[in-house]
């Protein structure tokens, strides 16, 4: 069984690329706050002319009933701006130099990761598709802490292999999400750190419901049942803008209680990603269509 997932044609792959090889050099001459704003801006036009805006203003629906619609538009028009912004921000972030990631993005709460990490059992850093995630991950991996990052590979090869050069360029390493158990036991047992993010839309199959944003969720239990086969511990992590650089915070570990399961641990990762959501909802990612169940479909191989 797999995902079927519509096969894309290679002139499409090519034109994304082209695109992305144009922004690579607009990157390289402009400076942060220029290419912040025009990101904002092409993020408020994507979603004033794109499909997605249903997406987004429906889940902000489910989640906000009480609010008013106005409301939610501005909640939109925020998301949209600041995801627009990291979009076209993290073609420069993955050109600077490493004095420029150090200077420009501030971590506060090191202490509480030092601390899971001398442990010896290894530590998963827990967040979610917010702030600016894979600015933090590469903060991290210069600062001495290189993460295996569980992803989802992209549709289009030729954007897969430029990502993936950007995220590995300072020693963190790619797991792919089809197998990650396996991969992240294999770094739990050199006492290594795995990011996980667990807001992404999970297969009725082999998920847990439990309640995300006050609504019962399909949520992938792999985090709970990593964390309990091997004793690592759960720091969270939240990133948010500064400037024109960013700030990202690393809160204490999550524990383990007397008569924790699959599905009370599930809840409480769940629950600490939704207060960090809530209380700032433009950062998070709306376009994200993560109340419809994925079901999985035989493919006959």
């Amino acid at each position: 069984m797999r995902y079927l997932v519509p096969k894309r044609s290679e002139s499409t792959n090519r034109r994304e690329y082209r695109l992305y090889q144009a922004a690579r050099v607009l990157g390289r001459v402009s400076p942060f706050w220029l290419l912040q704003r025009i990101g904002a801006a092409l993020g408020v036009l994507f979603l004033l002319v794109s499909k997605r805006r249903r997406t987004v203003l429906g889940n902000l629906k489910r989640v906000f009933p009480q609010r008013s619609r106005l409301d939610r538009l501005q909640i939109a028009l925020r998301c949209a701006a600041h995801f627009g912004r990291i979009s076209f921000d993290f073609i420069k972030w993955s050109q600077v130099a490493p004095e420029t990631l150090t200077r420009k993005v501030r971590c506060d709460g090191i202490e509480n990761l030092k601390a899971a990490t001398a442990q010896g059992k290894g530590c998963f850093v827990l967040s979610a598709h917010f702030g600016h995630w894979e600015v933090a991950s590469q903060w991290l991996a210069l600062a001495g802490f290189p993460q295996g990052m569980v992803y989802r590979p992209l549709e289009n090869p030729l954007m897969e292999a430029e990502l993936a050069r950007t995220r590995t360029r300072f020693g963190n390493w790619l797991i792919a999400k089809d197998g990650a158990g396996r991969g992240a036991i294999k770094a739990m047992r050199r006492s290594g750190v795995v990011d996980m993010l667990l807001d992404q839309k999970a297969d009725l199959e082999h998920s847990e419901i439990v309640t995300f944003l006050g609504i019962p969720t399909p949520t992938t239990p792999s985090l709970a049942k990593l964390v309990l086969a091997t004793g690592a511990a759960v720091v969270p992590l939240f990133s948010y803008p500064d400037g024109t650089g960013y700030r990202f915070r690393l809160d204490p570990p999550l524990g383990v209680e007397p008569g924790d399961t699959v599905v009370s641990l599930t809840q409480r990762y769940n629950d600490c990603v939704s207060r960090e959501i809530l209380a700032r909802p433009h950062l998070w990612f709306w376009f994200h269509d993560r109340w419809t169940p994925r079901r999985r479909r035989s493919t006959g191989l």
